[in-house]
C-alpha cells in the first residue's frame, strides 16, 4: 500500500472496562489472551474467557469484603496476576493508586501518602516497599501480597457459586476517577494524574481507528505508566494475543518464543536494537553487504516488490521472525531509524502523548505517515499550536474526552495546564503541516535561549550526537552560556575509553561543522555511569541540567511528607 491517506479502521465502541472484559469473554470465549513464562521453559497461556473469571472472582472477593471506593496501591512488577487485580479494583469502583517497583521505599510512601491509599499490594518482589511501609505506617493500612491473589480468586469463586452477584450487579460511572498515575519523574517531583474510564478508552479506540492491531504482542514496558498499560488495553480490544514479558533483563531472550507481531517500546529500544544489528554486522563482515541489500530492497519496493522477510530474515529471526510494526512513543526518535527498519520490514509507527492525555494524543499510521512527525491527531481529539512563532512552532495545545480529571488534590497545578476553554497545554513544543502532522520540536522547559535571542531545541542537538556509534547516551543543556553534551560511550564500542572518547570529539567537531554557530556544542563533557532514568527509560533530565537542578523540590521532600502522614 502506497504511502498516502486511506479510511479508518472500523472500531467496536465501549464504554467502560467491564463492558470491554465481558464482550471480549463472550465473543472470544476460547481466544489466548495472555501468554507469559513460568521459568524459562514453561509458557502459561490464559483465554478472554479465563481472565475475565479472575477478575470477576476477585471483584466479587473485594465487594464481600466491603472493599468499595477505596484507593488500593499497586506496587509490583508486570504480570498477570497484576493486570486482574488491576481490572478487580477498578471494576468495582475502586481507585487503583499505580507506583513503580523501581520506586524506592521513601518515594513509595510519598506516593501512597500523598494519593490517600489506604491498601497496599505489594509483589514479593516488592516486599522491602511492603515492610517499609508497615514500619511507617503500623496498621494504618491493609496489606495484600499479590502472589496470594490465587486464593483470592478462589475464595471468590466459592462466593459466586453460592449465589453472590456481587460483582455482577455493581456499576461504575466511567467518567469517575478510576486510577492515579504518577508522571514520569524525568523532571522531578511527581503529580498525580486523575483518569477515568472514558479518559482511558478514548485513545484505545482513537489508537484502533489508525491501525489495526489484531494478531500477537509483547507487552515490556512498565504498567504502571499509562503507555504501558494503555498498550495493554488497546490490543486486548483489538483481541490480539498479549505475551507479558517477565522482565526487562529477559526481552531479547524472550521475544523469539513470543514471536510478536507487534511491541510497544520507547527510543530506547530501537536505538539499542540498530546499534546491535549494525555492531553484529561489522564483527561478521556484512556491514557492505547489508548496506547493499537495504539499497536493493528499496529499490525494489519503488516498482512494486517486496522481498524484504526473505532478504532480512537474519535479522528479523532476532525479533521472533513475525515482527511487521513497532509502536514507538515517550520521546523523540531520529527520523533515519524509521527509515532503516522499514528497510527492514518492520514499520515503526511513531505516535505523542502524555500521561495527563491518557496518554495518546496523536500517531502516524502503517500506511499513512510522515517520518520525523508524531503523526496525526487521533479521532475525537482536538490538536493546535498556541501561539505559533515566524516558523509556525509554539507550544502544543489539545482537548477533549481523553484529557485528565485534573491532579489529584492540586487544583492549583491544574489550572495552571488546564484553561478555562478546556484546553490542556503540554508543555511541548511543535509545529502542525499542512496535512495536520505534528513534529514535535522540544519542551518549552528545556528550550535554550541565547544572549543573541536564538532558540535552540537541546532534543534537536541530542538526535545529531545520538548518531554517533560510539554514543551510548546524550543529554545537552546550557551551561554557563555554552551549549554543553554530556555523554555516556557506549559500554560495547570497540577500543580503550581515550579512542572511544577521542573519536565522540572528533565528530562532535565534525558535526559542529555542519551546524550553524549559534548551534554548536561548546562543551563535551564524559561520564564514567548511564545516566538515571524512570521506570519507562526516560533520563531524569531535572538530575543533569544544571538549570532545572535549581528549580526541583529538595531531596529530602517525599520523606518529608511520609513522616507527615504519621502526626
Amino acid at each position: 500500500m502506497k504511502n498516502r491517506e486511506y479510511p479508518l479502521y472500523p472500531v467496536e465502541k465501549v464504554t467502560d472496562f467491564r463492558q470491554l472484559l465481558r464482550m471480549k469473554a463472550e465473543e472470544y470465549p476460547n481466544a489466548v489472551a495472555f501468554r507469559y513464562m513460568v521459568g524459562r521453559k514453561a509458557m502459561v497461556e490464559r483465554t478472554f474467557a479465563h481472565f475475565y473469571d479472575d477478575v470477576r472472582c476477585v471483584g466479587t472477593y473485594l465487594l464481600k469484603h466491603h472493599v468499595v471506593n477505596r484507593k488500593i496501591a499497586l506496587i509490583a512488577e508486570n504480570s498477570y496476576r497484576w493486570l486482574v487485580a488491576y481490572f478487580a479494583i477498578v471494576n468495582t469502583g475502586n481507585v487503583a493508586v499505580l507506583i513503580s517497583k523501581d520506586a524506592t521505599e521513601a518515594e513509595a510512601a510519598t506516593l501512597v501518602f500523598q494519593s490517600d491509599a489506604d491498601i497496599i499490594v505489594t509483589s514479593t518482589a516488592c516486599d522491602h516497599i511492603a515492610q517499609y511501609l508497615r514500619t511507617r505506617y503500623g496498621r494504618k493500612k491493609r496489606y495484600y501480597v499479590l502472589e496470594k491473589i490465587d486464593k483470592v480468586i478462589e475464595a471468590g469463586r466459592k462466593a459466586i457459586a453460592k449465589g453472590k452477584r456481587y460483582y455482577d450487579r455493581a456499576k461504575v460511572d466511567p467518567d469517575a476517577l478510576c486510577s492515579i498515575f504518577f508522571t514520569s519523574g524525568s523532571t522531578g517531583f511527581s503529580k498525580g494524574v486523575m483518569l477515568s474510564m472514558t479518559n482511558m478508552l478514548m485513545t484505545v479506540m482513537g489508537s484502533l481507528a489508525h491501525y489495526d492491531g489484531r494478531g500477537t504482542c509483547m507487552s515490556v514496558l512498565p504498567f504502571t505508566h499509562c503507555y504501558g498499560l494503555g498498550s495493554i488495553l488497546v490490543f486486548y480490544h483489538a483481541r490480539a494475543s498479549i505475551f507479558i514479558c517477565s522482565s526487562l533483563a529477559n526481552f531479547m531472550r524472550e521475544i523469539p518464543i513470543a514471536k510478536p507481531n507487534f511491541i510497544t517500546v520507547v527510543p530506547l529500544f530501537i536505538e539499542t536494537f540498530s546499534k546491535t544489528i549494525w555492531r553484529t554486522a561489522q564483527k561478521t563482515g556484512q556491514e557492505k553487504t547489508l548496506r547493499t541489500a537495504m539499497a536493493a530492497s528499496n529499490a525494489m519496493l519503488k516498482v512494486g516488490v517486496d522481498k524484504r522477510r526473505t532478504m532480512f530474515k537474519s535479522v528479523l529471526d532476532k525479533f521472533g521472525g513475525e515482527l511487521h510494526t513497532i509502536i514507538c512513543g515517550g520521546a523523540s526518535l531520529d527520523p533515519h531509524l524509521e527509515k532503516e527498519f522499514r528497510s527492514f520490514g518492520i514499520q515503526i509507527v511513531v505516535g505523542y502523548g502524555i500521561t495527563e492525555c491518557a496518554p495518546v494524543v496523536a500517531s502516524n499510521r502503517p500506511h499513512w505517515y510522515r517520518d520525523g512527525t508524531v503523526g496525526r491527531a487521533l479521532p475525537g481529539v482536538e490538536l493546535r499550536i498556541d501561539r505559533p512563532d515566524a516558523k509556525g512552532i509554539g507550544e502544543i495545545v489539545t482537548r477533549g474526552r481523553h484529557v485528565m480529571l485534573g491532579y489529584y488534590k492540586d487544583p492549583h497545578s491544574t489550572a495552571e495546564v488546564i484553561d478555562d476553554d478546556g484546553w490542556f497545554h503540554t508543555g511541548d513544543l511543535g509545529k502542525l503541516d499542512e496535512e495536520g502532522f505534528l513534529t514535535i520540536t522540544g519542551r518549552k522547559k528545556s528550550l535554550i535561549i541565547l544572549s543573541n535571542g536564538e532558540n535552540v531545541s537541546p532534543e534537536e542537538l541530542e538526535q545529531y550526537v545520538g548518531r554517533i556509534e560510539e554514543v551510548g547516551e546524550v543529554v545537552v543543556y546550557e551551561d554557563d552560556h555554552a551549549i554543553a553534551a554530556e555523554v555516556f560511550p557506549d559500554e560495547n564500542a570497540a577500543g580503550t575509553r581515550e579512542e572511544i572518547v577521542r573519536r565522540i570529539k572528533k565528530q562532535v567537531e565534525k558535526l559542529n561543522r555542519t551546524l550553524p554557530n549559534y548551534k554548536h556544542i561548546q562543551k563535551l563533557i564524559f561520564r564514567d555511569k548511564e545516566f538515571e532514568k524512570t521506570s519507562s527509560r526516560k533520563i531524569k533530565r531535572y538530575k543533569v541540567t544544571p538549570g532545572m537542578k535549581q528549580a526541583e523540590p529538595e531531596q529530602a521532600a517525599p520523606e518529608k511528607a511520609a513522616e507527615g502522614a504519621e502526626e
